[in-house]
This record gives C-alpha cells, sequence and structure tokens, in this order.
C-alpha cells in the first residue's frame, strides 16, 4: 500500500513513506514549508500523490499549532485526493527507532515533558499512554529519548498497522 506519512508536533518536520524517511528542523516554521517539503519527499521517494492510498499524521503530543498545522494538511490532502487519514501518536513514533523500553520525552513549556512509556519489539507497545510531567519528575525506567524526531517510516508502518486494525480517525493528543 502507498502510504504518506507526516508530522509536524515537534520542531521537526517529519515526513515518511514504507520506503524512505526525512525530518528537517523546521522550528516553528511548518506551515510555511510544508507543502514545498512535501512536494520534494515525494519526488524523492518516487511516489506519485494519484498513487497515495492512505495517510498518516502524528497526533503529539507537542505543540499546539505544531499539531494543528498537521492535521489541518493532512486532513484537507485526504479530502483531495479522496483517501483515509488515521492518527499516530508522536511519541510512539520517536519510540519505534529504539528495541526495549523506551521513553520519549517532549519538552513543553513551564518546565514540563510530555512523556509516555513504550516496548518496541517488531511492534510498538504502549505501556503507559502520554502524560505530562515536570522535567524533575521524568521516570527512569527505560531508555530515555529528549526531543528526538519522530521516525517517518515508523509513523507510516504504525498508520497503515491502525488503519489494517479498523482505526479511521485523527484525534489529537492535547495535554
Amino acid at each position: 500500500m502507498n502510504v504518506l506519512a507526516l508530522d509536524t508536533a515537534t520542531p521537526y518536520l517529519t515526513l515518511g513513506a514504507l520506503s524512505g524517511e526525512r525530518s528537517l528542523l523546521r522550528g516553528r516554521r511548518h506551515a510555511e514549508t510544508l507543502m514545498g517539503d512535501l512536494e520534494e519527499f515525494l519526488n524523492w521517494t518516487g511516489l506519485r500523490k494519484e498513487d497515495l492510498e492512505l495517510l498518516v499524521v502524528g497526533v503529539g503530543p507537542g505543540s499546539y499549532t505544531g499539531l494543528r498545522v498537521g492535521a489541518a494538511a493532512a486532513l484537507g490532502i485526504s479530502r483531495a485526493l479522496k483517501i483515509p487519514v488515521v492518527g499516530v501518536s508522536t511519541l510512539a513514533a520517536m519510540a519505534a527507532r529504539h528495541p526495549g523500553l523506551v521513553r520519549p520525552a517532549l519538552t513543553a513549556r513551564s518546565g514540563h515533558l510530555y512523556t509516555a512509556l513504550y516496548r518496541v519489539t517488531d511492534e510498538v507497545e504502549e505501556l503507559s499512554p502520554p502524560t505530562k510531567l515536570p522535567a524533575t519528575a521524568l521516570p527512569q525506567d527505560a531508555c530515555q529519548l529528549l526531543d528526538a524526531p519522530p521516525s517517518g517510516r515508523a509513523l507510516a508502518r504504525l498508520g497503515l498497522n491502525a488503519y489494517a486494525s479498523g482505526a479511521r480517525d485523527v484525534r489529537l493528543i492535547y495535554l
């Protein structure tokens, strides 16, 4: 299946397909660069818009504006191309790069972090859901990833698995 994934919840614009990924540091400029970066990514992977069958979007947690930029773009593209769109946790896509127990964390405001706990094997199993904690209270229970970009390939793969399991929605994670 031809899958396109995007995530704008972090300072990185992450784009992914089953065949490749890119993470571009964009800070707060996702809305300015997203469509151009997306076109370049499609050209790089050889995917054509007409051949896309599923769109996957990172649903956070993360930057409020970033989440909304990604969701709006994904929903607009899915409607224009008449393809389904599903949401995937940004933290799960971060964790997917590392086998074992993984605790990804994203810097939030006021000295807090967004975090969750995952067991990563061939699958990504959520052991504790996304939560917001004071940075000083981050558990030391697993491999920690702080402010790493999510994996675009993992977003695509997790989205494809979610779609195959019946997921058909995008629910942003606001903490």
